[in-house]
């Protein structure tokens, strides 16, 4: 399946009950019940809130994908769990900004120079996270900053900033990707490219977009999947 073509982004697999989940600093926590990890992904926010109480450096944890804990709470959807983590953080990284809508925060971190093409630590661009998290005003401030625009996640979903801008049927923001160089026809994790994702969702105005700007409707996944296949299978739209 395609991990961004839905609304929840897929994040990196949970480590297992036996593995260790490195924080920041050199302590491990290897007891599953106390990951903060698992209990934001199983939504138990009394728990969460337990573990956080009797020891605030948990909200600096890293997940060995890198993702910081306030983003794993985003990637879930998880509101809940963002306002439990921010009340034991201090300043947002621009990556976090990017993805909780704080705007202050990333225009003083650009002013203060940093790059709008540096990856996040669980390897996703700037403007994917912007476009995959419907923030807009980040995104109208990085797309002119984007050095490629066709950049791909390094991590195994290997999403642009194109897929994430479909993924959330955003239309106005494919249309700006694409008059800025997007390739209609690039391909993510799985094979999948934006027309996947859009036939998937019967997303004829998307659809409409992204063939005029060269999108190849003949264009298989790893499974030999074309878009049209999706369209009849899944939506009232024709390829």
């Amino acid at each position: 399946m395609n991990p961004w073509a839905s609304v929840t982004p897929l994040p990196p697999p949970i480590p297992h009950a036996t593995g260790w989940l490195q924080p920041l600093g050199k302590r491990r926590y290897a007891l599953p019940m106390s990951d903060p990890f698992v209990l934001i992904t199983g939504n138990d926010l009394d728990g969460l809130r337990a573990e956080l109480a009797h020891d605030p450096e948990l909200a600096h944890a890293r997940h060995p994908s890198g993702a910081s804990l306030v983003a794993w709470a985003a990637y879930m959807g998880n509101v809940g769990a963002i306002s439990a983590v921010r009340a034991h953080i201090g300043e947002l990284d621009p990556h976090e900004a990017i993805i909780l809508n704080d705007g202050e925060r990333l225009e003083v971190a650009l002013a203060g120079g940093w790059d709008a093409n540096a990856l996040s630590a669980d390897g996703f661009t700037p403007l994917g996270l912007a476009a995959f998290f419907d923030n807009a005003e980040a995104f109208e401030l990085l797309l002119p900053l984007t050095r490629d625009v066709n950049a791909a996640a390094r991590n195994p979903q290997q999403v642009a900033a194109i897929h994430a801008a479909t993924a959330k049927r955003n239309a106005a923001m494919v249309e700006k990707l694409l008059r800025a160089g997007a390739n209609p026809n690039q391909q993510q994790a799985d094979g999948f490219t934006p027309l996947h994702a859009a036939a998937m969702h019967g997303d004829a105005a998307i659809v409409g977009l992204l063939l005029l700007f060269g999108a190849d409707p003949g264009q298989l996944t790893a499974k030999d999947r074309s878009a049209a296949s999706y369209a009849r299978e899944l939506a009232p739209i024709h390829i």
